[in-house]
């Protein structure tokens, strides 16, 4: 008996021991948008695991989780992770705040303007970056002389799946018109395999020439032919008809 009552106290103490959680809400992720993971837009506390596994209730640690959400979201330098350690109230994101001040600045800057880019490499190369992709990074684009299908013939077996086509696109030209989606893509997003994936590029190719509201990009997943249209016809209908009223208030 004396026995079993140690055993039992020994249990006891050991489940104590090893049953303690740590402290929660104290590392707080802010996320406004995230690519490849839309429901964790909000504000949240970190992961159990993270408590547990990875020390976050150290600041130090606690901050280091603003980079591996954005890269778990696959966000863009502008899109940044916010996190804040609640015991100390210190912030902290990433991209660093001077960077995304930097590239928000760009967008500013450029986009509505829509400079004369044939002759300004460096703008188009600023804004082959600011999307994540490099200079080199060309896309196969379909030739006027080429039908969409004889186009696909000419691609490698696992590409030619994912296609946007945007009329003019201002910040990077030779983008302008059809092309099949570039090999990062394709590696990394998946768009070949990812029917979602793919269609999500429509947003991409907007932003990255130029965010032009009167210049729509769509694309098409050929396996199943679904499309996807951004910004929306609806959206854009309306800016029209705003700048409609816009021309005519000022000729009044």
């Amino acid at each position: 008996t004396i026995t079993l009552i140690f055993f039992i106290a020994l249990r006891s103490w050991l489940g104590d021991c090893f049953d303690t959680q740590p402290e929660r809400n104290v590392c707080i992720i802010a996320i406004d948008y995230c690519k490849n993971h839309d429901h964790l837009r909000g504000s949240m506390d970190d992961s159990e695991d993270a408590y547990m596994f990875l020390g976050i209730n150290k600041e130090e640690n606690c901050l280091a989780r603003a980079r591996y959400y954005w890269d778990y979201c696959s966000n863009q330098f502008y899109q940044p992770i916010v996190v804040t350690f609640v015991p100390t109230g210190v912030n902290g994101s990433y991209p660093d705040t001077n960077i995304v001040h930097k590239t928000v600045e760009f967008r500013n800057s450029y986009v509505p303007k829509y400079p004369h880019l044939n002759d300004s490499p460096p703008i188009i190369e600023d804004a082959l970056k600011l999307m994540d992709l490099s200079p080199e990074n060309n896309r196969f684009m379909l030739p006027a002389s080429m039908t969409l299908d004889e186009a696909v013939d000419t691609r490698p077996a696992s590409r030619g799946k994912c296609w946007t086509r945007v009329l003019l696109c201002h910040l990077v030209p030779r983008f302008s018109g059809t092309g099949d989606d570039v090999d990062k893509a394709y590696e990394k997003d998946g768009v070949g395999e990812n029917e979602t994936a793919c269609l999500g590029r429509a947003r991409f190719y907007w932003e990255l020439c130029g965010s032009d509201i009167f210049q729509q990009a769509e694309t098409t997943y050929l396996p199943s032919g679904a499309r996807s249209v951004h910004p929306a016809d609806e959206e854009v209908q309306n800016a029209l008809l705003a700048r409609a009223r816009g021309v005519r208030g000022g000729g009044g």
